[in-house]
């Protein structure tokens, strides 16, 4: 029972701290000291120091020799990078729903976005956004690969720290959608895998350094 309670509270403390990062309470480059941590969430420093040895491999927090533990800066070249791998692995993800998925696995997908139409307003773009995220999640997660889905969990992380709305607009990405769902309806894989990889090549294509501060403000772009 005691192993358990233990367990239990490196994993609350591990989700404290990603939250901290995502919130923007802990802020990319931020020096960060076990000791306020723990009197910040209000534990002893022995489970801060597993949950921040855990965010050093998951390359969330690095540690600098002599100067401390610092929340990692990801560039835009980093972000590229990311959003290139992004790409090849949600194009095989989305294969594999085709492949073994379920009827009503793919009638899900194959109904995201159908009720969006151009032009939108404030209140609908924030609604695309989460529909863009539940769809994107869906495709990871109808995948059934443990490998594809814990990259992911990784990689969304990153980006939800570093953007704020969309990388593109819905001008340019709501028909990109709206051909990847009809390929997933008519279980055509090849052409969805297509479809998706290029719509995350392109945007990852936007993806600049001088783009760098509107990914991490209120507004962004599109994606």
């Amino acid at each position: 029972m005691e192993m358990i309670k233990k367990d239990a509270l490196r994993e609350l403390v591990y989700e404290k701290i990603k939250e901290m990062i995502l919130d923007g309470i802990l802020l990319p480059g931020q020096k960060i000291s076990k000791k306020e941590l723990s009197e910040t969430i209000g534990v002893s420093q022995t489970p801060i120091g597993e949950a921040i040895n855990r965010l050093i491999g998951e390359g969330l927090i690095e540690q600098k020799n002599r100067e401390g533990f610092f929340i990692k800066v990801f560039t835009a070249k980093d972000l590229k990078e990311l959003f290139a791998v992004r790409a090849g692995l949600e194009g095989i993800a989305v294969q594999l729903c085709i492949e073994q998925g379920t009827d009503e696995e793919i009638e899900k997908l194959s109904s995201c976005f159908s009720d969006f139409s151009l032009p939108m307003d404030e209140p609908e773009i924030k609604r695309y956004l989460k529909e863009d995220q539940r769809f994107h999640g869906m495709i990871i997660a109808f995948s059934k690969n443990e490998v594809i889905i814990s990259f992911n969990n990784n990689f969304d992380f990153i980006m939800k720290t570093y953007q704020r709305g969309l990388i593109r607009y819905p001008e340019e990405t709501l028909e990109e959608h709206k051909a990847i769902t009809a390929a997933i309806r008519a279980e055509k894989a090849g052409e969805a895998q297509r479809l998706l990889i290029e719509h995350h090549m392109r945007s990852r294509s936007v993806i600049e350094e001088k783009h760098l501060k509107s990914f991490m403000s209120s507004k962004g772009d599109a994606v």
